[in-house]
């Protein structure tokens, strides 16, 4: 197969408007999570779809379809408008709720009741890592697998079509959000949380209670908001940004209109420009 997990995990990217409260992730987008991910939030979104191994803590609610591949587990009641299709071994440690038909694998536990007002077919439903081919293909109305390799990098950074995608071995806690891979946040965000990833690119008016670290590269948007330390190699902030907390990589670019708020380091040189950033 051409197209792998890791093509389409490659960055965990944040739509527009996201929202990351106390308890609940919230976009009006598509969720894609990757398998071996520990989320301690609830899930709300258009179509959800999640990989094998993985393990929710919190309600799941999807506006449209629902996939959960084989082996998850969800500490949560779970709600669907549209179809659902729950992989081989699949735990539900909650309700189940589904608007539309209901496809499950094999030893499926739900431990409490579940509702589908469609059919029920007690079957092995297609696996999440073909049926994340055909997703991408469809959106790109693509014939071939080879061209959809090469699109979805550029689908990932499109924000008005993109999902919101966690990679493989996500964790997520009220403590932190950390990712194995590059982090895009999209612009108008309200996010909870200390995020931790190799690089971290926040778009502008987008707010965080918490702090942002990576082992390369952190650029915080215009207007960007950060309520917690900055931490990272090289650093860019955009005009307006303001940071309440320290800032300390080895260069830091500051917009002369940016505001820390607590202490500056940056061994390898400070820069106040004036140049927006691409």
């Amino acid at each position: 197969m051409l197209i792998s997990s890791s093509d389409l995990f490659k960055t965990c990217y944040l739509p527009d408007k996201t929202e990351l409260q106390e308890r609940n992730l919230k976009t009006k987008h598509d969720i894609l999570v990757g398998d071996h991910c520990d989320i301690g939030y609830g899930l709300y979104g258009d179509d959800i779809v999640i990989s094998e191994l993985s393990v929710m803590h919190g309600d799941i609610v999807a506006e449209g379809d629902l996939r959960i591949d084989n082996f998850c587990e969800v500490h949560g009641t779970v709600l669907c408008n549209g179809d659902a299709y729950l992989g081989e071994g699949v735990k539900i440690h909650g309700k189940l709720n589904v608007g539309g038909n209901l496809d499950i694998g094999d030893n499926v536990v739900i431990d409490k009741e579940f509702k589908a007002y469609g059919d029920i077919a007690i079957r092995n439903p297609m696996p999440v890592v073909l049926y994340l081919l055909l997703y991408v293909m469809t959106m790109l109305h693509l014939e071939g697998e080879e061209a959809a390799k090469k699109r979805v990098e550029s689908l990932i950074s499109e924000a008005n079509a993109a999902p919101l995608v966690l990679p493989p071995k996500t964790t997520m806690d009220l403590r932190y959000f950390s990712v194995p891979t590059p982090m895009d946040v999209g612009s108008n965000c309200r996010l909870h949380g200390n995020i931790r990833a190799q690089s971290v690119k926040i778009r502008k008016d987008t707010t965080l209670f918490g702090s942002v670290q990576a082992s390369q590269r952190i650029k915080l948007g215009p207007r960007t908001a950060i309520h917690g330390d900055v931490a990272a190699q090289n650093i860019r902030v955009e005009r307006g940004a303001d940071v309440l907390g320290d800032v300390a990589g080895k260069t830091v670019w500051l917009h002369e209109d940016a505001r820390v708020s607590g202490v500056i380091k940056a061994t390898d040189g400070l820069t106040i420009g004036r140049t927006e950033g691409k």
